[in-house]
């Protein structure tokens, strides 16, 4: 019976043991692990063997052919990112962010981290913590933004921006025109480009969230119209009109969205003007637009890249540059002629002979 049940103990041992091997490689096949820096740093490594319960709970762990290790001495932690997935996620949003756009000095838009998140700093203790936005400046943080900035998150570049720091339009999927087509951005700026060159076109992007939004950017936009739109280059100059629907709901409504645009908006302009149901929150962050309740505008080049950027209700001097900066972006490039000096006879009219 001894000898039965010593039997019985190592089979059993035995499938517990394979039971646990079988989960802990599966639970460490859906880890990302690091693998092992340069040859040259190895040696400089202190690494030990680790257990199964340590691959599962250790934050540095290591993999080199089929067995796992913990880097265990002060040395190797420059090799290892201690940083969370959710940092390494900030940053690279935080990367993407329009680097030429200017933020207003007295706004809380250049506080904000992707996600609306801002840090908040416990005055007693002195520790910095990550929190919504909402709960660190209220819930109606966006409106006293727009007293603070005169409704203008954003300031207008005084000129252009060049063309080697230009970045592209960020990309918005599936918008809707008011003809019920389905187009892209930043394509569908530049469908009419077929040379590809940036000084072609020009075309005045007008973004709102809110009614209120809105309700401010005929004051870019109707004086653009006005100045660049009847004359001999009209055909380079384009506005183009963008609606952003957050929610649930406001997908389930689009159609009543739709036909109360189509009203509001002339015929002529059914076709340039987008409407967009859906997250547009990593769009609004790389722009800039972190406060919904204002309008943005931005003049993009004839390849998609944003070259001025601004915000609220325009004012005369604002306008004027605006018109200004789109003139010098469809200029062409001044092309120097090089006169060729001849060695011959110069040749001029001929005068008649006299005897």
């Amino acid at each position: 019976m001894a000898a039965s049940g010593s039997m019985a103990t190592v089979v059993l041992s035995k499938r517990i043991t394979g039971i646990v091997k079988s989960n802990v490689s599966r639970c460490v096949s859906t880890l990302s692990l690091p693998t092992f820096p340069s040859s040259s740093s190895i040696s400089r490594l202190e690494l030990k063997r680790c257990s199964a319960l340590e691959i599962l709970q250790s934050r540095h762990l290591m993999c080199q052919g089929n067995y796992y290790y913990i880097a265990g001495s002060t040395s190797s932690k420059r090799s290892f990112s201690t940083r969370s997935p959710m940092e390494i996620e900030d940053e690279r949003l935080i990367a993407q962010r329009n680097k030429n756009i200017i933020m207003h000095p007295e706004g809380h838009g250049k506080k904000i981290l992707p996600g609306n998140f801002v840090i908040k700093k416990n005055p007693r203790t002195g520790v910095e913590k990550k929190v919504m936005l909402e709960f660190a400046l209220g819930y109606f943080w966006a409106l006293k933004e727009l007293s603070l900035t005169d409704k203008k998150p954003i300031l207008s570049n005084e000129t252009l921006i060049p063309a080697a720091e230009a970045e592209k339009f960020p990309s918005l999927k599936e918008c809707v025109n008011l003809q019920e087509e389905v187009v892209d951005i930043p394509d569908f700026f530049t469908r009419n480009n077929r040379s590809k060159d940036a000084n072609v076109q020009c075309t005045l992007v007008a973004i709102s969230c809110k009614e209120f939004g809105a309700l401010l950017l005929p004051s870019w936009t109707e004086p653009f119209d006005k100045a660049l739109r009847n004359g001999k280059d009209a055909d380079r100059f384009e506005v183009v009109r963008i609606t952003i629907n957050e929610g649930r709901i406001a997908k389930l409504l689009s159609p009543f969205i739709l036909s109360g645009t189509k009203k509001k908006v002339p015929e002529k302009d059914h076709t340039n003007t987008l409407l967009y149901y859906g997250d547009a929150e990593e769009m609004r962050d790389i722009l800039r637009m972190h406060n919904i309740y204002t309008g943005y505008v931005y003049l993009v080049d004839g390849i998609g890249r944003v070259r001025w950027a601004g915000s609220g209700e325009g004012s005369d001097e604002e306008v004027q540059s605006m018109i200004k900066i789109a003139k010098e972006l469809t200029r062409s490039p001044e092309r120097v002629a090089h006169k060729k000096q001849s060695s011959g006879p110069r040749v001029g009219k001929r005068v008649p002979r006299q005897d």
